[in-house]
C-alpha cells in the first residue's frame, strides 16, 4: 500500500486534482486574519514545513480552477466554502488570478557580479521584474487551459507606463515573453562571464516597472479581458542574500498598489532580535504578518481539527485504506488485558515503598487507608497510590513539620487532590511500569508542534504500521495498539533528534544545547513531590535579560552565542517562543522544547511548566552541554 502520507503536496509532481483533494480546509481559516487578503500585503512566516506553499500553489488557477469543478465533492467542498467565503471563488469562478514565483538559491549568485552592490542590485531587479512577466504570463495562460508558450500570442496587454519603464504599452504575450527572456538571458551572459564586468546591465526601470505592470495592466485572451484580481505570490524569499530580500521587501510595501502581494519566508530570514522578540508585546499580532506555529499555538482546538482533515484526507487516498478515517485505526486506551496485571503489581510497589518511607507514622493512617480501600480499575488504583505518594513528599517536605499526631483526614486529602496532581502522577506512573503514554489522536497533534510536516512525518510512520496490519489481515479493519504507537513516535523523535546537526546551523552546538535543556526539564518533572506539575518543559528568561541579548550593549556582546543560537533554534520550531507571562511581578518570554523533543526526553506534553534561567546559566549549557545541569540547578 503506497503511503499518502509521504507524498509533499506542494510539489509540482502532484497533480492539481490529487492536491486539491489533500488540501486541507482549516488552513484556509487564515485567510480571516487579514482584512483584504487580496490587495495589501501580507507576510506569511513559519519554520520549515510549516505549509507556506502549499497554501501558495490553491491560489493559483490551476488549483482554484479544480476546486470550483469539483465543488460538489463532499471532500473538496469545505474548501471550496473557504474559498468563497474569502472572496477567492465566486459563482462564476474563481476572482483571483494568483502569480507565484519562487526564489532559489541562484539569486544569491547575482551578489557576486560587479565591484559594487548598485550593479548587482541592478541586475537582481531586472530579473524579478522579467519573472513577474513570465509569471504573469503563465497563469494567464494556465487560467484558460491553454498552452504555454504556445499560446502566447492570445493574450493582450495595455498599462500607463511609469516613468523609466523598458516594459511596452501595448504587447502581445509573445511581445512580453520575448522582453523578458532577453533579461533572463542577458542575466546569464553576466554570470557566465564571471563577475559581468565587460557585459551591460539588462534594461529595466529603477524600481518593480513589473508589479505596477501586474497592478494595472489591461489583460485580455481569447475569451475577453481578464478582470480577476491580481495577486503576486512570492515565496521562500529566505533563499535571498539579506540585500536583496531587504530591497524586494521596501520596494513592495512601498508600492502601494492595489494588488495583493503574498510573501512566504521561513523564520531563519528574519533577524535574531525579531525572533526573540516573541515576547516583547503581550498578544500582539504585527499588521500583514502571519506567523503559522504562533497561530496554531493560539488556536490549539482549531488546529487539531485542522490535522483531522490532513489524516482523513490522506488515509482516504491510499489503497485498501478507502472509506476510513485514520485516528480511528489508532487505539486511544490501554489495553486492559495486557496491563491490568502490570498496574495491580505497580499498586503493590507503591504501597510497599510509602510503608518503609512514613513507616507507622499517625498522620498518614488515614489517607494509606482511604487508598487502600478506594474501589477501581487495576490502573485507577494505582494512579490513586501515585498520587497519594506525590501528596505525602510535599507534605514531609514542607519546611515546618506538623506533630505526628496531628493527623491528616480523609477531606485533607480530597482537598489536595487536584488535576495538576493527576497529570503528574499519570506520567510517574507511566514511566515506573513502562507503560505507553505517547499515543491517540490528541498526542499526536501535540507531538507535532504546531508544524504540518512534522505532523504527516510522524503520522507517515504511524500509517506505514497500518498499511503492514491492514494487508496481513487482507483489508480487514485494524487498529494500532497504544504500544506500538508510543514506540513508534519515540522512535522518530530519536530520528528528530540524531538530524538535528543536519537541520540546524551549529547542529552539534545546538544539540548540546537542546540536551542540557532536556536534563534539566527531566530532573525538574521527576523531583518526588512533582512541584510543577504535570511537568517542567522550557524555561524562561526575564524582558530584562532579552533586551541585554539584542541591544548592542556590552553585555549584548557577550552573549552574542546564546543570541544566535536561541534564534536559531527559535526558527526551526525547536524551541518554541510564547508570550509574555507574568510572574512575582516579571513579565518574561518562556521557550518551551519542540514536543517531538519532549517524547525524547520522557517529559509531558502540555504547556505551563517552565523555571527561569539566567543568561550565564543557559550560556553555560552552550559551552557544556548536560554536564552544565548540577545538582544545585535542579532544586
Amino acid at each position: 500500500m503506497r503511503n499518502p502520507f509521504r507524498l509533499r503536496a506542494s510539489k509540482r509532481s502532484v497533480h492539481d486534482e490529487q492536491f486539491v483533494r489533500l488540501f486541507a480546509a482549516g488552513a484556509l481559516d487564515l485567510l480571516n486574519d487579514v482584512d483584504d487578503p487580496w490587495a495589501g500585503v501580507v507576510f506569511l512566516r513559519s519554520a520549515p514545513g510549516g505549509g507556506k506553499t502549499t497554501l501558495l500553489r490553491l491560489l493559483t488557477p490551476g488549483p482554484l480552477r479544480k476546486v470550483f469543478r469539483m465543488q460538489d465533492d463532499q471532500d473538496i467542498r469545505p474548501t471550496r466554502d473557504a474559498l468563497f467565503k474569502a472572496g477567492a471563488i465566486t459563482a462564476d469562478g474563481p476572482a483571483i488570478l494568483g502569480v507565484v514565483i519562487g526564489f532559489t538559491n541562484e539569486y544569491r549568485d547575482l551578489e557576486e557580479i560587479g565591484e559594487t552592490g548598485a550593479r548587482a542590485t541592478a541586475v537582481f531587479r531586472a530579473l524579478v521584474n522579467a519573472r513577474i512577466v513570465l509569471a504573469t504570463l503563465r497563469a494567464a495562460l494556465e487560467r484558460s487551459e491553454k498552452s504555454y508558450p504556445d499560446d502566447l500570442g492570445q493574450i493582450q496587454a495595455a498599462w500607463q507606463p511609469v516613468d523609466g519603464a523598458t516594459l511596452p504599452a501595448n504587447a502581445t504575450g509573445s511581445d512580453l515573453h520575448r522582453w523578458a527572456s532577453q533579461i533572463e538571458e542577458g542575466v546569464f551572459d553576466i554570470l557566465d562571464d564571471l563577475g559581468g564586468e565587460n557585459k551591460s546591465v539588462p534594461r529595466a526601470a529603477s524600481g518593480l516597472e513589473a508589479l505596477h505592470w501586474l497592478a494595472t495592466a489591461t489583460l485580455t485572451d481569447a475569451s475577453g479581458p481578464i478582470n480577476q484580481k491580481r495577486v503576486l505570490l512570492l515565496d521562500d524569499l529566505q533563499f535571498l542574500s539579506d540585500d536583496q530580500s531587504n530591497w524586494l521587501r521596501e520596494s513592495v510595501t512601498n508600492a502601494r498598489l492595489s494588488c495583493g502581494i503574498w510573501i512566504a519566508e521561513r523564520l531563519e530570514a528574519l533577524p535574531a532580535e525579531d525572533l526573540l522578540a516573541e515576547g516583547a508585546l503581550e498578544d500582539r499580532d504585527y499588521d500583514g504578518e502571519i506567523r503559522l506555529e504562533r497561530r496554531w499555538r493560539k488556536r490549539s482546538v482549531a488546529y487539531v481539527k485542522f490535522v483531522d482533515q490532513i489524516a482523513d484526507l490522506r488515509a482516504r487516498d491510499a489503497d485498501g485504506f478507502q472509506g476510513r478515517a485514520f485516528f480511528p485505526a489508532l487505539a486511544e486506551e490501554l489495553d486492559p488485558a495486557s496491563w491490568d496485571a502490570v498496574f495491580d503489581a505497580q499498586s503493590g510497589v507503591i504501597e510497599k515503598r510509602l510503608v518503609l518511607r512514613v513507616g507507622h507514622q499517625q498522620r498518614y493512617e488515614q489517607w494509606m487507608a482511604q487508598r487502600r480501600a478506594v474501589p477501581g480499575s487495576p490502573r485507577d488504583r494505582a494512579l490513586g497510590w501515585r498520587e497519594l505518594e506525590i501528596l505525602i513528599e510535599r507534605d514531609l517536605g514542607k519546611s515546618q513539620r506538623a506533630f505526628d499526631f496531628d493527623a491528616l483526614t480523609e477531606q485533607d486529602l480530597d482537598d489536595k487532590e487536584n488535576a495538576g496532581v493527576k497529570s503528574a502522577a499519570e506520567l510517574f506512573l507511566s514511566r515506573e511500569a513502562k507503560a505507553p503514554i505517547y499515543f491517540g489522536r490528541q498526542k499526536l497533534a501535540s507531538l507535532s508542534s504546531s508544524n504540518v510536516d512534522q505532523f504527516v512525518e510522524l503520522a507517515g510512520d504511524l500509517f506505514e504500521e497500518l498499511a503492514a496490519k491492514t494487508a496481513v489481515r487482507r483489508g480487514a479493519d485494524s487498529v494500532l495498539s497504544a504500544e506500538r504507537q508510543h514506540q513508534i513516535l519515540k522512535r522518530a523523535a530519536e530520528r528528530r533528534w540524531d538530524g538535528i546537526p543536519r537541520r540546524v546551523q551549529r547542529g552539534y552546538e545546538a544539540r548540546r544545547f537542546l540536551e542540557a535543556v532536556g536534563a534539566f526539564c527531566e530532573g525538574q518533572t521527576y523531583r518526588p513531590s512533582a512541584p510543577y506539575p504535570p511537568g517542567v518543559t522550557g524555561f524562561g528568561i526575564t524582558m530584562q535579560d532579552r533586551a541585554r541579548l539584542i541591544d548592542g550593549s556590552r553585555d549584548s556582546v557577550a552573549f552574542a552565542e546564546l543570541r544566535t543560537m536561541l534564534a536559531a533554534l527559535v526558527s526551526q520550531n525547536l524551541l518554541e517562543p510564547n508570550l509574555d507571562h507574568k510572574n512575582k511581578g516579571e513579565s518574561l518570554i518562556v521557550f518551551y522544547l519542540n514536543r517531538v523533543l519532549c517524547a525524547h526526553f520522557d517529559l509531558p506534553l502540555g504547556y505551563g511548566g517552565w523555571r527561569k534561567k539566567s543568561l550565564k546559566d543557559l550560556s553555560d549549557w552552550l559551552a557544556h552541554g548536560r554536564s552544565a545541569v548540577t545538582e544545585k540547578s535542579l532544586v
